[in-house]
């Protein structure tokens, strides 16, 4: 019986072994992960900035028509005229925005908010690019083309002479924000052992917040759309330092069998963690041949729409499209609408700090479902009665951090959730969809915070009313907290008969 039944073992049902070894070698977590962890996480600052700066380049300005074509008189506040020639701007708090230097008002407005849907259109391309780039050729040289770009493009962006030009910039810009992105993640997983990886996987999204705190810091400092973009841009000049500092993945170098260079990693990292390093070569060589004779599962992005997934995938496409869309929306919606906006983006971005901790409780002591599923119903409701309520500073000040807070905790959350809905041998797939659909909910965001122009309460009943709507759908989902991670479709099959029967 034995006989028969190991040959049938699948590459996803040997991984685990992989993995346990990999954590024998080097250990869990120690002075090797910790020096890894703390330096190629920081890359996660620029994406902060590179993503919230929108807030302060493009607020609504109050304009006015100053010239009109048979007259010398003055036109009304915010009011947009046929025959005028020129208008004026008052930016305030800003100097100087994208909107008053090209001029995007009247039929021209729309323009604003297409400049932030392409650079998420950026990001989503990246994704898919730097993905496969890392896969390809490497984790290390992957990841330092994606940095050297987000210097280049973050020092060129500033000086685009035309809207054009700065909206195509923007949209590499996102591009290599999202390899950074892509990869830094990679790294950081692929260095921490199993036992550490939900926490250090949360732990992983802090420089983001911190990035988004800084953005109304600087812009507080260098109010002009240009000046701000070049502080910013060269702050990126710092992570050249990678180039000194980073080393290739170690399992990388094992998957595709250059098993001299990760002995050589992993003879440091043993020797870092105090661990011993006898065998290393050995063992690392036999891991090599035998996922040469393992059979790989050829299945495809169809698969995730069999019986046994349909569902899954369904709701984890909507709840990371809500999340994205909710997120990147209601941010730039606050900046947008707040007589202060320099106080209103910092207070929501440091309300993120706390809320991050809370998502690692709330994911290790409630599961994974509670946490998505409340989240997402108190961040709806928040920003629900932001709509309603007096406008009291005060008040429509904590209803806001609240809102966004939450929305943190259901990022942080749906990222483990998804990656544990999803068999192995389908997991990459399933989270990369799902990944895609949290791009196209943030590229459809600005356009729906710019409807507070229309109707004032119409931004905060979508924000809010999609939230509540994708919590209730964590009711289709099954709970995953301490749970095997199911290796194949058949598992997943296996379990729903489970739970029939038991009804």
């Amino acid at each position: 019986m034995v006989q028969k039944v190991l040959p049938k073992m699948t590459h996803s049902q040997q991984q685990p072994q992989k993995e346990d070894v990999f954590s024998k070698l080097i250990g869990d977590f120690g002075r090797w992960q910790l020096l890894v962890f703390c330096t190629v996480f920081l890359i996660k600052l620029p994406t902060g900035w590179v993503q919230m700066a929108i807030v302060f380049l493009t607020p609504r300005p109050v304009f006015w028509c100053v010239q009109f074509a048979n007259s010398s008189a003055i036109g009304a506040n915010s009011t947009c005229y046929d025959d005028c020639l020129r208008y004026d701007y008052d930016t305030s708090p800003m100097e100087s925005t994208v909107v008053s230097e090209w001029g995007l008002i009247c039929d021209r407005a729309w323009l604003a908010s297409f400049t932030q849907t392409i650079l998420q259109l950026g990001v989503l391309v990246g994704s898919v690019i730097f993905g496969f780039l890392a896969d390809r050729y490497g984790r290390k040289h992957t990841f330092l083309l994606a940095v050297v770009s987000l210097i280049c493009l973050g020092l060129g962006v500033p000086f685009s002479p035309d809207y054009v030009t700065f909206t195509v910039l923007r949209f590499f810009l996102g591009v290599a924000t999202a390899g950074t992105m892509v990869v830094s993640f990679v790294i950081v997983m692929e260095a921490i052992g199993p036992r550490y990886r939900e926490l250090f996987g949360c732990f992983f999204h802090l420089p983001f917040i911190m990035g988004h705190l800084l953005v109304p810091l600087v812009a507080f400092y260098w109010r002009s759309w240009d000046s701000f973009l070049l502080v910013l841009g060269v702050s990126n000049v710092l992570f050249l330092g990678y180039f000194f500092v980073l080393v290739e993945s170690p399992r990388w170098l094992l998957s595709v069998h250059r098993v001299e260079e990760a002995a050589n990693i992993v003879t440091t990292a043993a020797n870092m963690n105090k661990l011993p390093t006898v065998n290393i070569h050995e063992t690392l060589s036999k891991l090599a041949l035998d996922s040469r004779t393992v059979d790989q599962p050829r299945l495809n992005y169809w698969a995730l729409l069999r019986p046994e997934l349909r569902v899954r995938t369904a709701c984890s496409v909507v709840l990371w499209l809500v999340t994205g869309h909710t997120y990147f929306g209601f941010n730039q919606y606050i900046g947008q609408t707040s007589p202060d906006p320099f106080l209103s983006v910092a207070v929501t971005a440091l309300v993120q700090v706390p809320a991050n901790f809370l998502a690692i409780w709330m994911v290790r002591q409630l599961g994974r479902k509670i946490t998505a599923m409340s989240s997402l119903l108190i961040c709806g409701a928040s920003i629900v009665a932001l709509g309603v309520v007096p406008q009291l500073a005060w008040l429509t000040q904590t209803l806001a951090a609240i809102g966004n807070g939450f929305a943190s905790v259901a990022a942080t959350c749906i990222y483990i959730y998804s990656s544990e809905l999803f068999p192995t041998v389908v997991r990459n797939m399933g989270v990369g969809v799902s990944s895609t659909a949290m791009r196209v909910g943030s590229m459809i965001a600005p356009f729906v915070a710019s409807l507070s122009s229309t109707a004032y309460w119409l931004p905060t009943a979508i924000f809010g009313v999609t939230p509540i709507l994708a919590g209730l759908v964590v009711v289709l989902l099954p709970e995953t907290k301490g749970r095997k991670l199911p290796d194949s479709i058949e598992e997943v099959r296996e379990e729903k008969d489970m739970k029939q029967v038991m009804k």
